[in-house]
């Protein structure tokens, strides 16, 4: 059994579907965080799946993710339809319920955040609601829900059953296009209930034309110009879609203004809120502002004296002095000498070791942006972001894969199918990759904490900041030329403040790491032993002078091209053409090439050091980035694109930045 999940976006659903089913989906305080659909079983409901679909508004899709709700509805084998709303904006999210009770497939609401709503003096009576919506309802608050509350919903999607789809009394025009439109699919296969459809199709649901043959899509987009026609020339309303969406007004104020229930108020800080929001959000004293939180969590993460470096030193220790040291000693005295012992030493343990010790400080960095993003600040951040962006040609929606991306390129890329125009989202797709990674911050730390250590948390803002500019460089270059036009402004819900779980927090953050420490079990792990074999054979046999080595002869085929930004060595060569499989293989290839941190920092420069970092963070994203591209792209020319071009721009940015440096050190 199928229950679909719906709802608008930022409403919570993400969180319900957690506590619903016992997983760990990505939860954000802000919209856009689910773009595709996800699955799984309802604890205390055996046999039966919830799909969570992503956030939508309205039914008639306007971008790719959206579509995925509307295909659901018409295709998707379900029993009935959760809808979670937002019990302190009920009035707009019964827009979304109004349309899926007109479906008359079973459904339950779900008000949810009755906390907040009690702070602002209101309650909703569920029952009048079931009652006047011919649906089953029910009121809870997902962030701060009583124990039995997954118990009592479970209950209620069980007894969850099919009530009279609801009929609002349309105007006269609508109605007759409602009937005109049902009886040209009368004899379609679509399972849905024809009315809908029909209703649907005079509001615009363009998806539902692509399950149409073309003759009658013809005669229906007929049917709906001559309601049009007749709505204005009746002046019913400006246009059909607004006397569609003033009939539902109606009946959703009669709805609200019956159920929702005034009690005593108690005490809140909705004033210092607005207060707060209006520091945020200032076009002068946010963007500082957003520097300095950002500089603060970086000096946390990474700052000489910072946790996340205090922690990464014991671990450092830890891993070389204790797990290096006596798994040396064991090989030894079993016996296991010479390519053997080196092989699982220096590049085994040195490639993964080399990568796994700046683990504390990324599940430092990415528990404090968790904290950042569930309070709701990041919501801020895009409202703060979204004039400027547009002016580079972005679209505002661009926040959230960008955003995003700072974790990881892949779901960054995937995060665009919320962008409705094509250009726009290519666009965004195209200069995403400049974005630094989390794979890339160990090249960051390493670096930094050899050549920069008075300045580490600056010297690291500063690099992530270099990402962000060029990618606007480069997304206002192509919008002149061939995304001219794109940039068009959104707007963005701003979420109430909420108080974020520290359960769903630190499993955020614990998430990233176990991601990080896959990565170094798998590509990490096998790159390190391939690079030190290959390092370490050559024509001449094994256990010979790496200068002699495969790897040095094929890196040396490419290393000349590096010379002129300060690094032409076959080792840099092949650190950086190993991080195209996976950016964490950088260090591990850095490490078991030198030997050594003392070794990496012996074999570079102040300038050749920046310069090397600078490149790294900008050259061609991960294959996995390049897989992604083509497949939301759909289009080799553009995959091929994004890759030189990255490489054209990443060297030219480094030999610029190397020139610069070299005037002033």
């Amino acid at each position: 059994m199928i229950y679909l999940l719906a709802g608008n976006p930022n409403v919570g659903k993400s969180t319900f579907f957690n506590f619903m089913t016992k997983s760990h989906v990505h939860v954000g305080n802000y919209s856009g965080v689910t773009v595709e659909k996800r699955v799984h079983h309802i604890k205390h409901y055996p046999g039966a799946n919830l799909v969570d679909l992503p956030g939508t508004y309205n039914v008639s899709p306007s971008a790719e993710d959206e579509g995925v709700v509307t295909y659901s509805l018409l295709h998707e084998d379900y029993k009935g339809i959760v809808n979670i709303i937002d019990s302190t904006h009920m009035k707009r999210n019964l827009h979304l319920s109004v349309q899926l009770l007109e479906l008359g497939v079973p459904m339950l609401l779900v008000f949810n955040l009755k906390d907040a709503l009690r702070n602002d003096g209101y309650v909703i009576d569920t029952k009048k609601v079931s009652k006047l919506l011919n649906c089953n309802a029910v009121s809870i608050s997902s962030t701060k829900r009583d124990d039995n509350d997954d118990t009592l919903v479970a209950e209620e999607i069980k007894n969850m059953r099919a009530f009279k789809a609801i009929e609002l009394d349309y105007p006269q025009a609508v109605t007759w296009g409602i009937q005109r439109i049902h009886d040209l699919l009368r004899h379609d296969t679509l399972q849905v209930k024809k009315k809908w459809l029909a209703l649907q199709i005079l509001e615009g649901n363009e998806g539902i034309f692509d399950q149409l043959d073309l003759v009658k899509a013809d005669k229906i987009r007929q049917v709906v110009k001559e309601v049009e026609a007749r709505v204005i020339k009746e002046k019913v309303a400006l246009s059909l879609k607004g006397a569609i969406f003033n009939t539902r007004l109606e009946f959703i104020e009669s709805i609200v203004d019956q159920s929702l229930i005034r009690v005593e108020q108690k005490e809140h800080s909705k004033y210092y809120k607005q207060r707060i929001d209006k520091a945020l959000t200032h076009p002068v004293f946010g963007l500082p502002i957003f520097f300095t939180i950002m500089l603060l969590i970086y000096q946390i993460s990474f700052g000489g004296i910072g946790l996340g470096t205090l922690l990464t030193t014991g671990f450092e220790w830890v891993w070389s002095e204790i797990v290096v040291q006596y798994t040396s000693s064991g090989l030894n005295f079993i016996g296991i000498t010479g390519f053997a012992h080196g092989l699982i030493v220096d590049g085994l343990l040195a490639g993964v070791g080399g990568v796994l010790i700046f683990l504390p400080q990324i599940l430092i960095l990415f528990f404090l942006l968790s904290i950042l993003e569930g309070v709701g600040y990041m919501a801020r951040v895009a409202i703060l972001m979204d004039r400027f962006l547009s002016k580079f040609g972005f679209n505002g929606k661009s926040i959230v894969p960008m955003i995003t991306g700072f974790g990881c390129t892949v779901p960054a890329i995937m995060a665009t199918r919320t962008i409705r125009n094509p250009k726009e989202r290519l666009l965004t797709i195209l200069t995403i990759p400049f974005i630094s990674c989390s794979a890339r911050l160990p090249i960051y730390v390493i670096f930094i904490g050899l050549f920069f250590n008075r300045y580490q948390a600056f010297v690291m803002m500063l690099i992530y900041l270099l990402g962000i500019f060029v990618m606007l460089v480069s997304a206002k270059v192509f919008s002149l030329s061939y995304f001219k036009g794109s940039g068009q402004e959104f707007i963005l819900e701003l979420p109430p403040y909420r108080i974020p779980q520290l359960r769903t927090i630190s499993y955020q953050a614990f998430e990233k790491a176990k991601g990080f420490i896959k990565k170094a079990g798998t590509f990490i792990l096998v790159g390190s032993v391939v690079l030190w074999i290959f390092s370490n054979v050559g024509p001449e046999g094994i256990n010979i002078n790496q200068e002699d080595s495969f790897l040095s002869i094929i890196a040396g085929w490419v290393s000349p091209l590096f010379m002129p930004l300060g690094f032409g060595t076959w080792q840099a060569t092949s650190s950086l053409i190993g991080g195209f499989l996976a950016k964490e293989i950088v260090v591990s290839s850095l490490i078991v090439l030198y030997g050594s941190q003392a070794g990496i920092a012996g074999a570079f420069t102040l300038v050749s050091a920046m310069t090397y970092v600078v490149f790294a963070s900008l050259y061609v994203p991960c294959i996995s980035a390049v897989a992604t591209i083509r497949a939301e792209t759909k289009s080799t020319k553009w995959t091929l694109f994004s890759i030189f071009y990255s490489f054209i721009v990443a060297y030219l940015v480094a030999l610029t930045i190397r020139l610069i440096l070299m005037i002033f050190i």
